[in-house]
């Protein structure tokens, strides 16, 4: 990145805080990751005037000193992690100057929750900030050249713990991929702040530090009050903030990003009810749409976020309590933009068959079972999904033949990712491996299930983070058991390895390989320019879904599939994928007779190794 206009960008990320449109009212406490309703004195704030966060029981007390494996001299710019008394060996970041973190040495021990495929996989570092009174503080955090960044700001004692996270900006998602991360109102205290980068280049971090501007209401937390019910609750936005305090994770890019403001509602419940929000806006853009337990806290927010003008989101069941509803829209579009929110209920959904173990049975060979993804309940977490909304379960016996049997869960959301876990018995082990996204994505999962012998009962639990649309379960009977192949030499066109009809396993290693094809997910952006790899023919006499998966314990991998007689074939934008399950890869599609051109390689030039390539050929 050029350093004269890294120095311009990281100065306007700085001073954009600055920009708030001037007000006459009170401002209200930022409830970023607290439930905080009282309207507080911008100046005359004291620590115990401030309702402190409901500490979950099995979070650990801070200690009493810094852990013994901690530099006191603070080594890079910060420490290496969370600090029992804060701030430690480390300078105040209050103090407004720019400072140059280092990693060198550094590990990956937090997970900020909007980090991504690329900003998870480096170091990260932790430093203070102390708050004397409620001010607002803006963070820019400039990363290296072809890096990637990102910020997220935890209270002290809370440091790391993704359920009190108050905010998490991505860098990678932003201009010059500056991360610029603001928390308005923010009470006297002690917080941390958690870097986390891509390659683990240097950062440039500077934290401005100002007394807070008064913030009409709705626009900082607790919201306007919108009763079950009653009628509906129109908000004027006119004077609010021009950038988005909380946002939403399906908002723009899933980060505050210029242009894009947010305002927040809210609403209390006595008793269980099924909720029906509706929000309609004045511009013309759609709206974004999240519902949290915990005020503007986008790491607390129920799964599942929605889009539309208007848009809507449908919640059975829920529990009594005081829930809290962030619009975000995009200000640049319409600066004076008014927003017509609407709470109504009914009597709650109680879940079905389909939320309990065993569930019901999954029928019809190839044959989707879906479940409306609305009706059903949490249920047990599936360690390879986070943040899961929904669970379903389905049984299914194995049929005659001696053929694997592969099992696929499938969310028809747009936006959301699914999960499965095969289950010999609803209680103890489940046997078999969970297969999920865990922090990327995927809306359609894959197991293949060797060795099954025909009439032996197994449980599918599917689960979704998605709202709306359903789930569903389908398995398919190969007519004979695969046979991992080993495959070597065919690293170029010339010495493609051919698959047969019905696809196989095969294992190999792309060591030597050079750059055969240029997929059109390996970009520069993504990371993954100048991939190379293995080169497998398909070739199909008939329509056929295909579904191909690259694992590897040695690299991140990229896949793709492209077309023609003619090796490496023409690319399809859509049949590319780096990072499906982790740093594994998934591509899947129905396929027209012809042939067709496997990619397996690794995300950029320096990623090789070992892998195994799952390939099956299904009906359509």
């Amino acid at each position: 990145m050029n350093l004269r206009w890294t120095l311009l960008a990281l100065t306007t990320a700085i001073a954009a805080v600055g920009c708030a449109a001037e007000t006459t009212s009170t401002p209200t406490l930022d409830a970023a990751a607290r439930d905080i309703a009282d309207v507080t004195d911008v100046v005359d704030v004291s620590p115990a005037d401030v309702p402190m966060l409901d500490v979950p029981t099995d979070v650990p007390a801070p200690r009493d000193a810094p852990p013994d494996d901690v530099d006191p001299t603070c080594p890079n710019g910060a420490t290496d992690r969370c600090l029992g008394m804060p701030p430690g060996p480390c300078a105040d970041l209050s103090d407004g100057r720019e400072r140059v973190v280092s990693f060198r040495d550094f590990h990956q021990d937090h997970a900020p929750s909007c980090a991504g495929a690329m900003t998870s996989a480096g170091p990260d570092a932790v430093l203070p900030l102390l708050i004397t009174q409620t001010s607002d503080v803006n963070i820019a955090a400039a990363p290296g050249s072809s890096d990637a960044v990102v910020v997220a700001l935890h209270p002290a004692d809370g440091c790391g713990d993704p359920r009190q996270e108050i905010l998490c900006v991505n860098g990678s998602n932003a201009i010059g991929a500056i991360a610029t991360a603001r928390a308005s109102a923010l009470p006297p205290g002690r917080y941390t702040i958690t870097v986390a980068t891509a390659r683990g280049l240097d950062v440039r971090l500077q934290t401005m530090v100002t007394p807070a501007r008064p913030r009409l209401p709705g626009d900082l937390c607790p919201g306007i009050a919108v009763t079950p019910d009653g009628p509906a609750v129109t908000l004027d936005t006119h004077g609010f903030a021009t950038w988005s305090d909380y946002g939403t994770t399906c908002g723009y890019f899933s980060t505050r990003a210029l242009g894009w403001a947010d305002a927040v509602f809210r609403y209390t419940l006595t008793e269980p009810r099924d909720v029906h929000l509706d929000v309609a806006g004045t511009s013309t853009e759609d709206l974004f749409l999240e519902v949290s337990s915990v005020c503007g806290s986008t790491s607390q927010a129920t799964p599942g976020c929605d889009t539309g003008l208007p848009v809507s989101r449908t919640l059975r069941n829920q529990r009594p309590g005081t829930y809290y509803f962030t619009v975000e829209h995009h200000f640049a579009v319409s600066p004076e933009h008014v927003l017509t929110a609407r709470v109504t209920t009914t009597a709650p959904t109680l879940p079905g068959p389909s939320s309990r173990c065993p569930g019901v049975a999954a029928t019809g060979e190839g044959t989707p079972n879906g479940v409306d993804t609305d009706v059903l309940t949490t249920g047990p977490t599936l360690a390879c999904l986070s943040r899961q909304r929904a669970s379903a379960f389905w049984t299914v016996t194995a049929p005659a033949g001696t053929g694997d049997l592969l099992v696929n869960v499938a969310t028809s959301a747009l936006r959301g990712d699914a999960a499965l876990q095969v289950r010999n018995a609803c209680d103890g082990e489940p046997g078999f491996p969970c297969v999920g996204p865990d922090d990327r994505a995927a809306r359609s999962v894959w197991a293949r299930l060797r060795g099954i012998e025909a009439g032996r009962p197994l449980i599918v639990q599917g689960v979704t983070n998605a709202s709306g649309g359903a789930l569903s379960a389908r398995w398919i009977r190969q007519s004979t058991a695969s046979v991992t192949t080993d495959v070597s030499d065919n690293l170029r066109c010339d010495t493609a390895m051919r698959i047969p009809a019905e696809g196989g396993v095969f294992a190999g290693t792309t060591a030597d390989a050079t750059a055969v094809v240029m997929p059109p997910c390996a970009t520069t952006m993504s990371g993954c320019a100048g991939a190379r790899g293995a080169v497998y023919r398909l070739d199909l006499t008939a329509r056929r879904r295909v579904v191909a998966i690259e694992r590897s314990a040695d690299f991140d991998t990229l896949l793709s599939i492209a077309s023609g007689m003619n090796c490496p074939g023409r690319s399809f934008s859509s049949i590319c994928n780096d990072d499906w399950y982790s740093t594994d890869s998934q591509v899947e599609s129905v396929l027209d007779p012809g042939t067709y051109w496997i990619f397996a390689a690794g995300c950029g030039a320096s990623q090789s190794g070992r892998y195994t390539l799952d390939v099956a050929v299904l009906p359509p």
